[in-house]
């Protein structure tokens, strides 16, 4: 019995939880005919399974020598991710700082540029709806909070939460991250929708801005748990 067959064994008989990281990578690119080794490398040099199926394909390729085929294999996970969270989002209730963390990084899993992103919410805190933009410059971060505003409005609810990823550096929020936040938080205000919260997702971190900066003009929404409240608005 090969190795492969081997791991295939294992799943069927104790399941999936059952496997380590590197052995369910090494299933994983068996598929495309990998050498056993493959996965234990990757995984050394780049310390997880989730960093190195979110590495770029350019590393993947010319220092890790995968070929194109074992690169889209490996490139199709934080995809299938993102579209399995997208599609059981009636089914998540998004009533703390916490939970919109998470639901956002799943949503970015994956993201090599920077993205902008929202979920319209009920007034039971259900996610209705979300948006996933793209942005990079400063014509494009505009463009995406004019589509974000366009989407409030759209999903007509209530409530909104915000997010944006920072691809390559840590959750800290800059001065204009703060700035578009209160930007979207007052054009929304005037049409009826309140913004409870802008999460950001770094690298290895998230951050809620309602909990790092309660000075900042969040509206107040019944049972959104967090650290700290914002107290000058509602």
């Amino acid at each position: 019995m090969n190795r492969k067959e081997v791991l295939r064994k294992k799943i069927e008989s104790s399941g999936v939880q059952s496997m380590t990281n590197s052995e369910l990578l090494e299933f994983l690119l068996s598929c495309s005919r990998a050498s056993e080794k493959t996965a234990d490398r990757l995984i050394s040099s780049l310390g997880s399974l989730s960093s190195v199926v979110e590495a770029s394909p350019e590393l993947l390729m010319k220092t890790y020598g995968l070929d194109i085929s074992q690169t889209v294999l490996l490139k199709l996970i934080p995809a299938i991710c993102r579209e399995k969270s997208a599609s059981r989002k009636s089914d998540l209730l998004l009533n703390s700082a916490d939970k919109a963390k998470k639901y956002f990084s799943s949503l970015c899993a994956g993201f090599r540029t920077e993205r902008f992103l929202a979920a319209s919410l009920t007034e039971g805190l259900w996610v209705s709806d979300s948006y996933t933009g793209s942005s990079g410059t400063s014509s494009e971060i505009s463009a995406d909070c004019r589509n974000i505003i366009r989407f409030a409005v759209n999903s007509k609810k209530k409530y909104i939460i915000i997010a944006h990823n920072h691809p390559d550096t840590s959750a800290a929020p800059s001065q204009s991250d703060i700035t578009a936040t209160e930007k979207i938080i007052a054009a929304l205000r005037h049409l009826g929708i309140d913004v409870i919260d802008h999460i950001i997702i770094g690298m290895n971190s998230a951050v809620s801005l309602r909990e790092a900066f309660p000075q900042i003009c969040f509206a107040n929404a019944a049972g959104y748990k967090t650290s700290q409240q914002s107290k000058c608005y509602k």
